[in-house]
């Protein structure tokens, strides 16, 4: 049994729903606030860096996500930069 809350999805519910997705978004984020707090934030780095590394090289991942995904984190590094 894993020791992580269950994610918030009922039954039949869709990711194309926008409160879906924000419930998502509000998961993951109580997620790292956590794993931060028990592992520190070098091992959570390591654990998104290592995720995002199968996920990239999984052949079902859409090459589209990818590239999104990759401007999003270069997107906003570069406003994490401006602010600080």
């Amino acid at each position: 049994m894993s020791k992580f809350r269950p994610l918030p999805l009922s039954p039949g519910a869709s990711l194309a729903n926008p409160l879906v997705r924000e419930q998502l978004a509000a998961w993951m984020k109580d997620f790292h606030r956590e794993q931060v707090a028990e592992a520190g934030s070098t091992e959570m780095l390591r654990v998104y860096c290592q995720a995002l590394h199968n996920w990239i090289l999984n052949p079902t991942t859409d090459a589209h996500h990818i590239e999104i995904l990759i401007d999003e984190i270069c997107h906003t590094a570069q406003l994490d930069d401006l602010e600080n």
